[in-house]
């Protein structure tokens, strides 16, 4: 059955890497610059575009793989791209290939062999399952209970407890106590899952009810996110949805893409500034609330001052570029910096044990760590994203790349395995979104945080399935049409009487 897929997945592969290797032909004639690399983004893209070989749909086993290869190359390939059509030479990099390049794509390869391997063995594609499902009634009533649940914890942490991002505005956790700081910590996990399960009922029975709740909970996500600072939480809400209609409706939702990439690109600058006039003098967010208007205007007047000249702000493509915080590490390392020999790891091995039962629970601060080893800035409270592949060097050389990439691949083909075509389910679709969120576009922090929190979200998962998945569903082939799967789920909830009006 790999066969058709396969025929015309190697046409596309020779044809999309002609095309890149024309588009670097005319970013090198239109930028010049002295030290291009050429070599490097060739191969990194040609090692990106592997996934398009056995793509079996868009919601199928090799789905995943495409995914992370294609924020792989955004973070590590966009920044060089613009910077050959830009005329920005690299005098940093000596030769063909730096060994910072060189870590790159041997991640980069260690990782498709890992998750190809994981598809494969033992795997038969196209059998029939038989798994059980969600009703309308428990999808709506437990989404919409998580992510009330979710922003309220949120909105309670950042504007009684965590009033600003100075050191004075972080005082209020110690008067919570353990209890309370893990309860918040726990409830604000919430937030995407109750999102998730919202869009997975809104594309089940396409109400226009549901699509109204959804963009309403979008607007919010953006307010919140805009007032205490955090463009993940703005952006990513959008993110899920669109990652959940491709899964469950195995088409890519153009028109949300285009939308989603206008309003990041018009809102991008305008976060950018507010973070420089508002948060960076340590305005209380219940006073940026309570002047919302002022707020604005001083924002929107300071966003060309922020957005422009030598001392601008980063834009969105350079916030996501990763290659320079692995070349920071592997370049360290080779200067002496000692490796840290799996000490920002071992958080992972008590992920499961909660802080109340063990007190002295280490905590270890990749990021911070990362700032004061590698003498980044001269604030101690500076948090440096690492990455998880420049992580895994500092732990343990290419040892770590090896073991590291290669488990991640592996993961992420365990959960592929899994897949939405060969039976679409809510504990699916919440397993398959949780490991594009956390293990991919989470790629760019800290490993142990990151699955410390994948993997308490994926036994979360499991019981939510436990409590609340009674309804059969029977899988077909790995290749559904997508009318199939939406007549599917319209027959299982049409007996639901619960919500009547939303299934219209």
């Amino acid at each position: 059955m790999l066969a058709a897929p396969r025929k015309y997945g190697y046409a596309l592969y020779v044809g999309l890497n002609a095309l890149f290797f024309l588009v670097l032909a005319v970013g090198y004639g239109v930028g010049s610059p002295q030290n291009p690399r050429i070599l490097y983004l060739v191969l990194l893209f040609a090692l990106c575009s592997t996934s398009v070989i056995d793509l079996d749909g868009l919601n199928a086993r090799y789905i995943l793989l495409a995914i992370f290869l294609g924020f792989y190359f955004v973070y590590f390939g966009v920044q060089d791209l613009t910077n050959l059509f830009n005329g920005i030479s690299v005098a940093e990099y000596e030769g063909a290939l730096s060994l910072t390049e060189e870590v790159i794509l041997v991640g980069q390869l260690l990782l498709i062999l890992g998750y190809r391997f994981a598809v494969s063995v033992g795997n038969p594609v196209g059998r029939v399952r038989s798994s059980s499902d969600w009703s309308l009634r428990s999808v709506l009533t437990v989404g919409i209970v998580l992510w009330v649940v979710g922003i309220a914890a949120t909105y309670y942490w950042y504007f009684f407890v965590v009033t600003d991002k100075t050191l004075e505005g972080t005082r209020g956790i110690a008067s919570l106590g353990q209890w309370a700081s893990s309860g918040l910590v726990l409830a604000e996990m919430l937030q995407p899952l109750g999102i998730l399960l919202i869009a997975y009922g809104w594309r089940s029975t396409k109400s226009r009810m549901l699509l109204l709740i959804l963009m309403l909970i979008l607007a919010a996500q953006v307010l919140c996110g805009f007032v205490i600072d955090i463009k993940g939480m703005a952006f990513t809400a959008a993110s899920l949805v669109i990652v959940t209609m491709m899964l469950t409706d195995g088409r890519i939702p153009k028109a949300w893409i285009v939308g989603v990439i206008v309003f990041i690109y018009l809102t991008f600058p305008v976060f950018q500034a507010y973070r420089a006039v508002v948060t960076g003098n340590g305005v209380a967010r219940t006073e940026v609330l309570a002047n919302l208007g002022k707020t604005l205007e001083k924002v929107f007047e300071a966003t060309d001052r922020v957005n422009s000249g030598r001392g601008r702000a980063q834009t969105f493509l350079e916030r996501l570029s990763l290659k320079a915080s692995v070349q920071m590490i592997v370049n360290g390392t080779a200067n002496g910096i000692p490796y840290q020999r799996g000490y920002t790891l071992t958080p992972i091995l008590s992920a499961f044990i909660p802080r109340i039962l063990w007190s002295d629970k280490p905590d270890i601060p990749t990021g911070r760590i990362v700032n004061r080893v590698f003498h980044v800035t001269d604030q101690d409270e500076t948090y440096i994203s690492p990455s998880h592949l420049g992580e895994m060097y500092w732990n343990f050389g290419w040892l770590g790349v090896l073991v590291g990439m290669t488990t991640v691949g592996g993961l992420c083909g365990l959960v592929a395995r899994a897949n939405l075509a060969e039976c679409r389910t809510v504990t699916r679709l919440l397993i398959f979104v949780t490991t594009v969120e956390m293990l991919i576009h989470g790629f760019e922090g800290a490993v142990a945080g990151t699955y410390v929190v994948w993997l308490r979200s994926i036994a979360a998962v499991g019981l939510l399935h436990l409590i609340f998945a009674r309804t059969r569903v029977t899988g077909g082939s790995a290749s559904p049409s997508t009318s199939t799967q939406e007549n599917t789920s319209r027959k299982l909830f049409e007996g639901d009487r619960l919500y009547p009006n939303l299934l219209r």
